[in-house]
């Protein structure tokens, strides 16, 4: 799923909100880690121990942390449960915190998990400097380890299957509304992958939740939906409630909770 229906998610809630306190965005992507070299290269990417860009916003400020930083709880719907998740580099924090700079937002933070075994993998060449990708020699040639590693999951079975398919985008957003702390907590759900549903099956349920967004952007910038022209976010350009109704239309749904903290 890009990043884009998480920025929608979180700036509906935002909408209904005086003031925001804390965004908290979360990527449950379950797809195995190597089905295409470019979703390998995104693994080993996200989990790179000196990527610059892993950062969150905090009172003003973008702070860098490390692989597997600031881990917390979250639970998605079934069939995927409690995940445990880490921050990783996506483009919301950066661009909801310009969007929501004029209500004040202090804290926002971005996770994302795999399947579980692909997290255990990752975190294992994390722990052993394999995600350095130091060079090596094999023979009379060098390589990077970790290259060595991404060519072997591109062709070996285990890397091009999972248990588990799909994508599930949780998003919780803190502030007040007339003088009351209030939580908005939403989640997306979509057809299950076991084949019950046409065209969601298997894989199909990860990569529809990836595809559908983009079509309905591209959809929405066709018909002249939206006026602002250049390079613009997507908080700039859509309405959440269009996006959504978009979605719904093609068997993905938005759900919300609000909760009251006063």
């Amino acid at each position: 799923m890009t990043p884009g229906l998480t920025q929608m998610m979180a700036m509906h809630a935002a909408n209904q909100l005086d003031e925001v306190d804390e965004v908290r965005v979360s990527h449950g992507s379950f797809r195995p880690i190597a089905f295409s070299k470019s979703i390998t290269e995104t693994t080993t990417y996200e989990y790179d121990p000196g990527l610059p860009g892993r950062v969150v916003y905090e009172n003003g400020e973008f702070i860098q942390v490390p692989p597997f930083a600031r881990p917390r709880e979250i639970e998605l719907p079934a069939p995927y449960g409690k995940t445990i998740q880490y921050i990783i580099p996506h483009a919301e924090t950066k661009t909801l915190a310009q969007a929501l700079s004029p209500k004040g937002v202090k804290l926002i933070e971005v996770r994302g998990t795999w399947p579980k075994q692909n997290m255990e993998l990752v975190k294992a060449l994390y722990d052993y400097g394999f995600l350095r990708n130091d060079p090596i020699t094999v023979g009379e040639t060098q390589v990077g380890i970790l290259d060595c590693i991404s060519q072997y999951l591109y062709n070996s079975r285990e890397g091009k299957e999972t248990e588990l398919y799909g994508y599930s985008l949780h998003v919780e957003v803190t502030g007040t509304k007339d003088g009351r702390k209030v939580r908005h907590v939403l989640y997306h759900t979509h057809p299950a992958s076991d084949g019950s549903v046409a065209d969601w099956a298997g894989l199909r349920a990860y990569t529809r939740n990836v595809g559908i967004p983009l079509a309905i952007a591209t959809e929405q910038i066709a018909k002249g939906n939206v006026k602002a022209t250049g390079v613009i976010t997507p908080e700039e350009a859509f309405d959440p409630a269009v996006i959504f109704r978009e979605l719904e239309k093609r068997q993905i749904f938005i759900h919300e909770e609000k909760i009251d903290l006063t």
